[in-house]
């Protein structure tokens, strides 16, 4: 049994096996505090569990135990996937199956699925003001409420939250890390424990933002970028307000930088000084 290293979710170990259906399972136990926090490996078991047969690959789940009775805390079991994620086999077929997922796990019937448990909010924009609520209260929790960059971010984003949208199934986190590929093809999904019932542009969002923050992709207009294109021509959907959604992508990523600093002696992958300078370019002229 072997610690995974890497990331901000619950802690995972792989463990192998011998005479049994999987050659090695993932085990997640529920951390008690994080940047991500609050974990539930409860509720990220369920959605796994009902995710099953849907048509969007994902590892097997075997069973979760809600008591910390046996390894001191909550913890989830599912099959391991041997299988690289995007991070390190990407390539350009890997980019098509990549958004062809996304865009499949956006076009799922979650109704029948089950997986209103997480909670229906009335409208997208309501949805997308109860995600901003969540991102708040973690501002408090990581000292930096009173940072000026973030407070006029939530206050802009709050005021400028854009009409219409479909409630859809969201993963919550479509990071490339998540999705494991083999022979160019994605074999798998993992991490499921943002996953919401929401506006499925707030999903897309987050890929705009990286782009910005890690790949250095030109700052143009949002419904010009790459994936938001690829995605759009994959699903058949129009994007609109996706400068927005980037924005918003951008406050959480802030955010999660004073989070990561909190738990950390050192910085995250990225510095404050680019995050501050990309979320300020992106809040003028919303919506």
């Amino acid at each position: 049994m072997a610690p995974v290293e890497g990331g901000a979710s619950n802690i995972t170990w792989r463990a192998r096996l011998g005479e049994a259906p999987f050659a090695a399972v993932a085990l997640r136990l529920q951390r008690d505090t994080g940047i991500l926090a609050p974990y539930d490996v409860v509720r990220e078991g369920e959605v796994l569990r009902r995710l099953q047969g849907s048509g969007i690959p994902v590892p097997a789940f075997v069973d979760v135990e809600p008591g910390a009775g046996v390894l001191g805390a909550p913890f989830l079991v599912m099959e391991w996937i041997e299988a690289p994620h995007m991070g390190i086999a990407g390539t350009q077929v890997t980019f098509a199956s990549y958004v062809q997922k996304v865009a499949a796990i956006h076009a799922l019937d979650w109704r029948a699925l089950g997986l209103g448990f997480l909670g229906v909010p009335a409208t997208a924009a309501a949805g997308t003001l109860a995600g901003l609520d969540r991102i708040e209260a973690r501002m408090a929790a990581f000292g930096c409420a009173d940072d000026r960059l973030l407070a006029r971010a939530l206050a802009t984003l709050r005021a400028t939250v854009p009409p219409g949208g479909e409630l859809s199934f969201c993963q919550g986190d479509i990071n490339v890390f998540n999705y494991l590929v083999r022979n160019g093809e994605v074999v798998a999904v993992v991490d499921w424990e943002m996953a919401r019932i929401g506006d499925l542009r707030n999903d897309i969002g987050q890929i705009a933002a990286l782009g910005h923050l890690k790949a250095g992709t030109p700052f143009v207009d949002a419904s010009e970028l790459p994936f938001v294109r690829a995605y759009e021509a994959v699903s058949g959907r129009q994007l609109p307000h996706m400068n927005y959604f980037r924005a918003r992508w951008l406050f959480e990523l802030g955010v999660i930088y004073h989070g990561w600093l909190k738990h950390n002696d050192f910085e995250p992958w990225y510095s404050w000084e680019h995050l501050s300078e990309l979320l300020g370019a992106a809040l003028p002229g919303l919506p």
